[in-house]
């Protein structure tokens, strides 16, 4: 059996006072209003709290990323990571040897870029 060491508490450590959100706003909404809070709370990807929130400190809520903009950036990493190896392989056998593979990647990253719109 273990023996538990007095002062050692498992768990998260405590937020401080300043983290702590303690305070509760009742905001009353007509249907219209409500309908148009969930609606852009949807668009932004965010629940109802975190949009408003959000709101508050910045004064705009910006949109997280699309499924399709998800997809293209892992698909730019994957093209990094074989840029990566391109760059390997161009040290140990020469850089004529894969200057048509560099091309390729090159134009399918541009085309890429120009759909995520970065």
């Amino acid at each position: 059996m273990t023996s538990k060491i007095p002062g050692k508490k498992g768990g998260r450590p405590a937020k401080s006072l300043a983290e702590k959100r303690k305070y509760r706003l009742s905001l009353k909404l007509n249907t219209k209003e409500y309908f148009q809070l969930k609606s852009k709370s949807k668009t932004a990807g965010k629940n109802r709290c975190d949009f408003l929130r959000e709101f508050i400190l910045t004064g705009e809520v910006k949109q997280r990323f699309t499924p399709e903009q998800n997809d293209t950036l892992r698909k730019i990493c994957g093209m990094a990571n074989n840029l990566n190896q391109v760059a390997k392989k161009a040290h140990e056998q020469g850089v004529w040897y894969i200057e048509r593979t560099v091309e390729e990647q090159t134009a399918k990253l541009d085309e890429l870029l120009k759909r995520i719109k970065l």
